[in-house]
């Protein structure tokens, strides 16, 4: 298909004499939903709307036409996650313990401390740890993996600075020569991709005694590597 092709006239190709433009059909689609007081009241706010997976029922113009409209956001995104993906694999085949090693880190989900045989109520108070997992490669073939827990349950850019304070330390106190650590994660705004993350990396050199960056990956595509 080629580039400025868009996918409708592409798919009409699979129509069959049985199957006319005109048709009923009806198909699902991730969308923000809309209460009914925003209908009433004609608002466009996009705060606190769930993505919910709604049926649209129309003709199969309007499926063709729907593809069409997500195609461009598609073949970006598409094209993003595969060059981002492609420049992660590359600096970790290239990491080296005495030039710059790759930190992927990630936030797991809150883990619930349960005791054994516990009563009743106890089951509706348990408390729960944050774990932050950490894979550090140092080469091709060599790596190590971390995981950080704590009772601080905030996943937050506090906790990601202490995190790489901890990694920091760690890494120098094994690989004393290694000249820079690259960090690698998801692209969350709430603790990774913001604005303060970005300032305490330009001081990561004057807190922890070594610089560093930080690959992103693509919006929705980032997984921990432990």
């Amino acid at each position: 298909m080629g580039r400025d092709n868009q996918p409708s006239e592409y798919l009409k190709h699979f129509l069959n004499s049985q199957i006319s433009l005109f048709d009923d059909c009806s198909w699902m689609i991730w969308r923000k939903s809309v209460s009914s007081t925003e209908k009433s009241n004609g608002e466009n706010s996009n705060a606190d709307k769930k993505i919910l997976l709604q049926k649209n029922i129309g003709s199969v113009e309007d499926l063709l036409e729907e593809f069409d409209c997500q195609w461009k956001t598609y073949v970006k995104h598409s094209y993003i996650t595969s060059q981002q993906s492609s420049y992660i694999k590359m600096i970790k085949d290239q990491a080296d313990e005495h030039e710059t090693i790759v930190v992927h880190m990630d936030f797991a989900e809150n883990h619930t401390l349960l005791a054994q045989n516990e009563i009743m109520q106890a089951h509706w108070t348990n408390q729960q740890a944050t774990l932050f997992t950490v894979h550090i490669k140092t080469a091709k073939e060599k790596h190590h993996s971390l995981i950080i827990i704590s009772d601080y349950l905030a996943h937050d850019v506090e906790f990601v600075h202490t995190a790489q304070s901890i990694i920091s330390d760690y890494v120098q106190s094994i690989y004393p020569t290694v000249k820079r650590l690259n960090y690698v994660s998801d692209g969350a705004p709430q603790h990774f991709k913001n604005n303060k993350s970005i300032l305490n990396l330009t001081y990561h050199q004057v807190d922890f005694g070594i610089p560093a960056s930080w690959s992103f990956s693509a919006t929705a595509h980032g997984k921990g590597a432990v």
